[in-house]
């Protein structure tokens, strides 16, 4: 009943520069993680450690850098029996000038550290597991199935490894992620994907296959990170776990701005969607009708919030102004916003009580913007 931890897209030494001042906070941060998965082989007494696809954010990370990995890799292998097996991806890529070619002794000096594809070598076999882990990197870009592996009767299990969540892995944008069906069957205990920033489990395929994506907070843009797959194989099949080991995360807030008085106020709206987390990146988007003098000033709301995350995105301001008087009166009655903004102002002249004309404004306002083509909803 062998176990493999399986990870992808750890993106060691990338630039993170959406993070501005604390990106090198969250650079070691990946470093961090890193040494969490390596603690996790070990106390799971896992037989293989598989990544699959970017290690590294590219083939020319610092030698500090490169320098962490080969110590990580040796703690794991001295302390468990596990196997390290590494499949350079897109940022990684093999080639001559890539980081494994350049490091090559240092690598090769590892014990049960396998880089696949280096040399051509393309599968490693676990002879106390039952297990063969193959490369099975497309050749092309037609299918998932378009490469030379194939699973091999002579070991009970076999993984493939496929970096398979961007063009460098043989898919367009437009097909991500693979189905279940991509995949094929041929024997395979389990595969392992790579080259997605998320998690996503495949779904009907003869065997599971998973992207763990990345393990710790790289893009605010991808939504499920921080975690690895923890996979048991058997006769049976294989089991999926999900493990959490990421430090950060993004939380959203959507903040409606149309009783919105300042950047203060609008704070407090953010708070009550979105707790305050020290380890949390805050994506923020400002939706609904604002005033003209609404005082929503973008740095002044990042100010405000700072404290409470690890890092707040600039504002998407998703939001209207409301349409001043001078305006309304100037749309040209032969259009259809024309003659609403006029039927509604006449209405707003007949309303009997302030709450009554604010409804009335609130709905003129909404209409127009929406008559104009935008989009006030959300």
């Amino acid at each position: 009943m062998p176990i493999i931890i399986h990870t992808s897209d750890v993106h060691l030494g990338a630039p993170l520069g959406w993070l501005g001042p604390r990106a090198a906070e969250q650079r070691e941060e990946l470093r961090r993680t890193l040494s969490k998965i390596v603690d996790l082989v070990i106390d799971q007494q896992a037989d293989a450690l598989v990544v699959a696809g970017d290690l590294f954010h590219s083939n020319n990370p610092s030698t500090a850098t490169v320098r962490f990995v080969l110590r990580e890799l040796s703690r794991l292998t001295c302390d468990s029996r596990a196997d390290v097996v590494l499949l350079p991806g897109g940022h990684d890529s093999l080639g001559a000038e890539s980081v494994y070619t350049s490091y090559r002794t240092e690598f090769g000096k590892l014990d049960r550290v396998t880089v696949l594809g280096l040399d051509g070598l393309k599968n490693v076999a676990l002879e106390h597991a039952a297990l063969r882990i193959h490369d099975c990197t497309p050749r092309g870009s037609d299918a998932a199935e378009d490469h030379d592996a194939a699973a091999d009767p002579g070991f009970t299990f076999n993984v493939a490894v496929m970096p398979l969540g961007s063009p460098h892995g043989g898919l367009t944008p437009d097909e991500l992620p693979v189905s279940g069906t991509d995949l094929g069957s041929g024997g395979w205990s389990y595969f392992a994907l790579g080259s997605l920033g998320s998690w996503h489990e495949v779904e009907g395929g003869a065997a599971p296959a998973v992207y763990p994506g990345s393990p710790e907070l790289v893009s605010v843009e991808e939504s499920d990170q921080g975690h690895v797959a923890r996979v048991e194989l058997r006769s049976s099949g294989a089991t999926v776990s999900k493990v959490h080991v990421g430090a950060r995360s993004v939380v959203e807030a959507r903040v409606e701005v149309s009783d919105a008085s300042d950047s203060f106020s609008i704070a407090e709206a953010v708070r009550k969607q979105a707790r305050s987390n020290p380890n949390a990146v805050l994506k923020l988007v400002l939706t609904g009708l604002a005033s003209a003098e609404t005082g929503v000033d973008d740095w002044d709301l990042i100010e405000e919030l700072k404290s409470d995350y690890f890092f707040v995105c600039p504002p998407v301001r998703d939001y209207q102004v409301r349409v001043s008087d001078q305006d309304l009166a100037q749309l040209p009655e032969q259009l259809v916003v024309g003659r609403f903004a006029r039927h509604m102002r006449a209405r707003l002249e007949e309303a009997g009580t302030p709450e009554e004309r604010r409804e009335i404004e609130d709905a003129l306002q909404l209409g127009v913007a929406l008559l104009q083509g935008k989009d006030v909803i959300g």
